[in-house]
């Protein structure tokens, strides 16, 4: 009998032991709530999709049309594109409404978004001359006249710093984009150019 007592003695004190001894991970209670929103990494401007966030327009001879993207992989697998179709004249260009609308445009904001406007562009030959203007109301119109193409027949992004023209918020409301620009050709190339966004780099 003592033997037994003694047996169940022991064992009562080892649970309660094993029970105040016990270490258990404390509960993350941060979760996913207290995550900090995450912040884009640029404006988009223009994607060309559901017909476009702008209304383009061709002059000076080129034409314009949004059109089926003609090689949808890489760096752009979008559906639609914008298609320019040039008429061989020199300083032949394709200009947009407003952002947001010409009744009430929604500037470009450089100090919140960036400096840097990229375009995903698609020509039929490399080094050609890629000018992009922005315009105003009342500030003069800033154009950057030294970018241009790499590639043939491939997607590729280039760049528009436009920090250094030292650009205010609040004044420049639409784009003009030139292919070959200052060129002379027989006309008939065909330039598409999709993503037009503002980025921060």
């Amino acid at each position: 009998m003592k033997k037994n007592l003694f047996i169940i003695t022991c064992a009562a004190l080892a649970l309660c032991f094993s029970s105040c001894t016990k270490n258990e991970k404390p509960s993350d209670s941060t979760g996913d709530d207290n995550k900090e929103p995450e912040v884009p990494e640029y404006r988009l401007l223009e994607n060309f999709e559901e017909g476009g966030m702008l209304t383009w327009t061709g002059a000076d001879g080129c034409s314009f049309e949004i059109a089926d993207n003609p090689s949808a992989k890489g760096i752009n697998t979008s559906a639609k594109v914008g298609k320019v179709t040039a008429s061989g004249a020199q300083w032949e260009f394709t200009w947009s409404t407003s952002f947001g609308s010409n009744e009430n445009p929604d500037y470009l904001a450089f100090s919140k978004d960036g400096y840097v406007v990229k375009v995903d562009v698609y020509a039929p030959k490399a080094s050609v001359p890629v000018y992009l203007k922005i315009e105003g109301d009342s500030v003069p119109a800033v154009e950057i006249t030294d970018v241009k193409t790499s590639k043939v027949n491939e997607w590729e992004t280039i760049s528009f710093d436009y920090e250094p023209k030292q650009v205010v918020d609040g004044a420049y409301r639409n784009f003009v984009i030139l292919f070959d620009a200052g060129v002379t050709t027989d006309g008939g190339e065909v330039f598409y150019y999709d993503n037009i966004r503002l980025c921060k780099e």
